[in-house]
């Protein structure tokens, strides 16, 4: 799986430079996945895919869909970003006029099935947990050390293309040899606190966590 990078593509965009009405993103994880992926569907031009961390005191880093820390913390204004507000009133978050979205966090379990079976002939699993996982595109990835498949999964919160009648909601993939490409899903309301998939070779579960 060493060739499964990040579902962000992140890259030297952002600009020292600050500006001189400085807007600060509130704490959390926030990405454009959802802006970005049915950006071509719509008729847009697609976004580069991008994702920043945000601490309590302002400072922020980019990281990559896994949680992965791309720079520094840094303490200058966040080159593009602008605040505004939808139709409805509700504060939205751009950056060079793609929408941020702030991430729920989550944590994980996830159980894959051995190639190798136990002495009595019984089936054989591994077992990881306390997986750190945010809905937004986040990414873990649960290396089978030769014992089972690696298989990564991955959450989001989704919002269809418009003029879909596909309702929002909060899809966990499976992967395990195309990055692009699930094996399955499974999917819950938005606002859900818990979704699992169980596909006989692997299971797992996400839950959401309280944030401070």
């Amino acid at each position: 799986m060493g060739k499964l990078t990040c579902g962000i593509a992140l890259g030297a965009f952002i600009s020292a430079s600050p500006s001189m009405a400085e807007e600060r993103l509130p704490p959390g994880i926030w990405t454009n996945t959802e802006d970005s992926y049915f950006a071509e569907e719509e008729g847009r031009e697609k976004p580069d895919g991008w994702g920043f961390e945000v601490r309590g005191d302002g400072t922020w880093r980019v990281i990559t869909a896994f949680g992965q820390a791309q720079s520094e913390w840094r303490t200058m204004p966040i080159n593009g970003l602008a605040r505004g507000a939808d139709g409805d009133g509700n504060v939205i978050w751009t950056i060079k006029g793609s929408e941020l979205r702030k991430a729920r966090p989550f944590t994980c379990w996830v159980s894959v099935k051995k190639f190798a079976a136990k002495p009595d002939g019984s089936a054989d699993w591994t077992f990881a947990n306390d997986l750190p996982m945010f809905d937004q595109g986040g990414r873990v990835l649960v290396p089978g050390s030769g014992e089972a498949p690696d298989v990564t999964i991955r959450m989001r919160n989704v919002t269809w293309a418009k003029g879909s009648r596909n309702r929002p909601s909060l899809v966990l993939y499976v992967h395990k040899d195309d990055p692009d490409r699930a094996e399955s899903y499974s999917w819950a309301s938005p606002d859900a606190s818990l979704v699992g998939i169980n596909l006989r070779w692997m299971q797992g579960s996400c839950r959401r966590m309280e944030e401070e």
